[in-house]
Parts: structure tokens; sequence; C-alpha cells
């Protein structure tokens, strides 16, 4: 068994001065940021009239985040990129590559419908749901570990990605296990191409990367590699896409030769389908989406039900975070800057550093 600073090489055992703090001694939200998690706050080009308040915004609420994700902010995000809705392709809010967090602070749905000012409230729900769900690819994608390829495969699994039972039955017959499904998505993913090592996590030094495994697992997104146009992938789809196709099989009349010709029925079929719901709308969207929804989950949700793949989230995502801290211990006092000399503070800007 890894050691828990192993499964969480990010965890730094030192407390988080609030925002508060801060304020108090006239210091800005940007430099708060940039002292408590050792970001580079940079601020993008001003977008419309309101673009600098949401700017300190989306500052603020980082006060409000759960403690695991600052700890991520604090290890595994360099820098902090405040832009206008115009520097990201449309309907994105936020971004998460090489270290870099962009958020979108212009992005339409922070602003509630038919108001003309930004609601706080479901500002600082939209910010917060867009930084942790950036935080968890940044966990997920660690090439240091803590997050191994096997376990991004199960937590696919768990969330109801599946093959199509005509190009393999094995997920449709005897209910199958997450562990036997998990050693047998691993197999199919490793006969795609056999240098994906399942212990190592997808960005590590010697895997094909993550690029390479959106297209190997659901060859639907990425930047196609190399080699002939019908790359072969494992062919992996959520189940309500899955779910859809075979209806329209089911309307045209041609499901039960279609299942009958690979030795299903369809009572296993839709046993399958059902045995493992997806988490959220989104995490269906594309299979590099659902851990990091799954993590978004566990750390906002008040999920009403037990689902497979937040119960497995619970284990591969948040139990070693929880067990090095165990091991290391109370938290040092947090990091504060020495007070300015003179009184009352003269304010200092209101952004991070351009």
């Amino acid at each position: 068994m890894p050691s828990p600073q192993h499964l969480a090489p990010y965890y730094l055992p030192v407390s988080f001065q609030p925002l508060l703090a801060y304020l108090t001694q006239g210091r800005s939200p940007g430099r708060w940021a940039e002292d408590q998690f050792a970001l580079d706050v940079v601020v993008g080009s001003p977008g419309g009239p309101e673009f600098p308040t949401r700017c300190l915004a989306a500052l603020t609420a980082l006060d409000s985040l759960p403690l695991q994700v600052k700890d991520l902010m604090r290890g595994l995000i360099d820098e902090l990129r405040l832009d206008p809705d115009g520097a990201f392709l449309p309907g994105t809010l936020s971004t998460w590559e090489d270290g870099v967090l962009r958020v979108n602070v212009d992005w339409p749905d922070i602003e509630a419908p038919a108001r003309a000012v930004t609601n706080p409230a479901r500002s600082r729900r939209v910010l917060l749901a867009g930084v942790v769900h950036e935080c968890g690819h940044a966990l997920v994608e660690d090439r240091r570990g803590g997050v191994p390829l096997r376990h991004y495969v199960r937590l696919l699994a768990a969330a109801g990605w599946l093959p199509h039972p005509l190009s393999d039955q094995f997920p449709f017959r005897g209910k199958p296990n997450l562990d036997h499904l998990e050693a047998h998505l691993l197999h199919r993913l490793r006969q795609v191409d056999g240098r994906w090592d399942p212990d190592a996590p997808a960005a590590a030094p010697g895997q094909p990367g993550p690029a390479e495994l959106d297209w190997h697992l659901d060859g639907l997104h990425g930047s196609p590699v190399p080699g002939p146009t019908t790359h072969p992938t494992v062919g992996l789809m959520p189940s309500s896409k899955l779910a859809t196709e075979l209806l329209a099989a089911a309307t045209a009349g041609d499901l039960p030769d279609l299942l009958r010709g690979c030795g299903l029925t369809h009572q296993e079929v839709r046993a399958a389908l059902a045995r493992h719901p997806a988490v959220s709308p989104y995490a269906e969207e594309q299979a590099c989406e659902t851990p990091a929804e799954i993590f978004r989950c566990l750390q906002l949700e008040r999920v009403q039900r037990s689902l497979p793949a937040l119960e497995e989230g619970r284990r591969l995502l948040i139990r070693p975070w929880r067990e090095a801290e165990l091991k290391f211990g109370p938290r040092e006092p947090a990091r504060m800057p020495p007070a300015p000399r003179r009184w009352p503070p003269t304010p200092a800007p209101a952004l991070g550093r351009r």
C-alpha cells in the first residue's frame, strides 16, 4: 500500500489564512491568493464595465473552497488567469492546462437572467463549481502519482461508461463487478496501445498522454494520434447515449436480431445500463470530464442517494488526502506577511499583478 504522502503529493500541512485577515490590513484579494496559494494572479484584457467587479468576485470566492481543493490549488496550480468571455471558446467557464487555471469571469450564467446586476450567491456557486471541476482535472492528471490510470478507468466504469454490446459483450453478461470491469477495460485499452501502464497516472512520463487517452477510450475528441483514420479505440460511451442508440435500433425493429447475434438478451443490456448511473449530465459529455465531475459533486453537492461513482470517488480521490492529513497531524499556523507599518493602511490595488 503506497504511503499517504505518495497518494497526496500536493498535500502541505499548513493552514490557510482567511481573506478577511488580509482585507483588515488593507491588502488586496489578489495578494491574498498569491500568498496563500502560491499563485501568480494574472488579469487579462478588460471585458465589459463589470469586469473588475467580477474579477474581485472570482478571487473572493476562493475563500469558500473546500480544504482539499485549497490544497490542490496550492500544490498543482501555478497561475490563475482571470479573463473575459471573449478569450474562451463559446460556453466555456474555466479551463486547466499545464498548471494554469483560467476562469471566465464574464461567463453569462454567472449573472442571473433578467437581472441588471450580478446575483452574488449564484456567481459564487458557479465560480466555485468551475474551479473545483478544474482542480479535479489537475488531481487526476498530476504526473507525480496519486491517481493511477487504473483508478481513472475504474471511475469511468462506475459512472456507466460502456462499450457497445455488439463490439464487446463482457460488461453485459453475468453482472461483472467493478473489479472485473476495471481489469477488462484496462486489457482492452492496452490492446489499443500497449504503452499504457495501469499503475502510472495518465500524464506520467512514458504514457502516451491525456489527449491520446481520451481518443483511445472513446474516440470522440482529443487530437487524433498518428496512424490510420480509423484508429482503434475501446469505444466507451455513456449509458444514456448507448440507451439512445439501442432505442433507435429497437424502434427500427433491429435490436432483437442484433442482440441475439451476440448472445445477449434485452434484459441483460437494460440491467447493465441501469447498474451504474452517471453523477451529472456533464459527466456524460466526454470520458475525460467524468473523474473531474465526480470530484466536483463530492466537494460541493449534497447527494441524496449513494451512487457507485461517488462511492469510488470517495475512496480513490478523497480518502488518500484524508490519510495524509491523519499521518501528518495538525497543520502549521497559516502564513501571513507582516502588517503594514502605517495606520490606517493604504489600500492596495484591487486586483493581482497584470
